[in-house]
């Protein structure tokens, strides 16, 4: 398949599929951000909600290897507007419930659909770009993301103090419905993307033959689950973190939910920063894709520890800790998760390692959110805290560990 060389075209994709992952974030993340005010509000207890979020990562997790198995073997754009009609149904269903009692049932639905959506997106880049061309695209499509988180964190609580809660997922579903129709008619309308069929990635000699796909053998596989339990480590933290902020701020600072629910922007935006520092790092300074994971694991580590030591201290000290831990995570995230499936292309099966490898990150989620529920409960949030701060390190050690193997693994390409 040919790739996209002039830069309207390549910057136009970027921009496209960018506003497909904040949309798909904005109908995901938006029970987690308004996490505080559905259990204040009576519309739904506490574990009930974070039981919600938990069941929304597995089926999340589990859907995103059903779609990476069908982005190599249909249209990717097919796959993603099926997604997002799934996604609006599921969130104006919970906005219409008087009560949470089906919210669990109707948000595993809701993750599974978002699943549709990252694996087709990166089948689609990885196939229409050049790899340079892709390492920077990621990174912005990645800012669809953060930009999504802010945008509901900043309207969430705006929505919840003037209206009421569900209309959060009301609107989130309109701009899916919106979005889906945006994302159809583009696509297949703009001559440069609807001229290509994206299917098996197969590379080609200069006579245009099949050359023979790579195998998978014991090495690749040790690697593969070595790298993925380190995902399941940056899962647990990105959105275990992230979920819980405005609740930790408002048991540690005594806040009121909608505002501690805005404190959650600094989060993003520490994140859409740690998406261009980790690229520039792994492009200029640690080639090594594992390696430089490992060291920004080491950061994120570190900030947890300082959070453990002083965070107590004030809220803006506790926010900027948390923002800088969690935006570490994003760029462990786009290390593992967004560049190593494109590394995989010799394979054929680049939109299947991206579902198995983001599938680890949702793996690493469910466990956090509904454990940290759970844990601190038990044990208070300074013991949670000090958790993080293991796991942190555990996950850079495991990274570094790796490096030697993963060099050895792109030189064999």
């Amino acid at each position: 398949m040919s790739k996209l060389s002039t830069k309207k075209d390549i910057n136009f994709l970027t921009l496209l599929c960018a506003a497909v992952y904040f949309v798909s974030y904005v109908s995901r993340i938006n029970l987690g951000a308004v996490l505080v005010e559905v259990v204040n509000s009576g519309f739904a207890e506490k574990k009930t909600a974070a039981l919600a979020l938990t069941v929304c990562s597995i089926t999340y997790g589990v859907g995103q290897l059903i779609s990476g198995y069908l982005g190599d073997k249909f249209k990717p754009q097919n796959i993603i507007f099926i997604g997002f009609f799934i996604t609006a149904a599921m969130n104006i269903s919970v906005g219409a419930l008087s009560k949470g009692g089906a919210l669990v049932v109707l948000w595993a639905i809701n993750g599974f659909a978002q699943a549709l959506m990252w694996p087709p997106l990166v089948k689609i880049l990885s196939s229409r770009l050049s790899d340079e061309a892709y390492k920077k695209a990621v990174v912005k499509v990645s800012w669809g993301s953060s930009m999504g988180t802010i945008a509901v964190y900043l309207l969430a609580p705006v929505i919840i103090k003037f209206l009421t809660v569900k209309l959060v997922f009301m609107i989130s579903g309109a701009l899916a419905v919106i979005m889906a129709f945006i994302w159809k008619l583009v696509y297949e309308k703009y001559k440069p993307f609807s001229s290509a069929v994206i299917t098996q990635s197969v590379k080609r000699d200069e006579k245009g033959s099949d050359l023979p796909v790579a195998k998978f053998n014991g090495f690749v596989i040790t690697l593969l689950v070595s790298v993925m339990l380190a995902i399941v480590l940056q899962g647990a933290l990105r959105d275990g973190v992230t979920n819980w902020t405005p609740s930790y701020i408002s048991d540690m600072f005594k806040l009121d939910s909608s505002v501690s629910i805005l404190t959650g922007v600094i989060l993003p935006v520490f994140s859409i920063l740690s998406f261009t520092v980790t690229s520039f790092i792994n492009r200029k300074l640690i080639k090594n894709e594992i390696v430089c994971a490992g060291a920004v694991f080491g950061i994120g580590a570190l900030s947890a520890t300082l959070l453990v030591l002083m965070g107590d201290r004030s809220v803006v000290l506790s926010l900027l800790l948390l923002a800088l831990l969690v935006g570490c995570m994003h760029g462990v995230n786009l290390i593992l998760v967004c560049m190593i499936p494109a590394k995989f292309s010799k394979f054929g099966k680049v939109s299947f390692i991206s579902g198995l490898i983001n599938s680890s990150t949702y793996l690493g989620a469910a466990i956090s959110t509904y454990g940290i529920a759970l844990f601190t409960e038990e044990f208070g949030w300074t013991k949670t805290i000090v958790l993080w701060s293991v796991v942190a390190y555990a996950g850079a050690l495991i990274c570094i560990a790796l490096g030697r193997r993963w060099s050895k693994f792109k030189n064999a390409e």
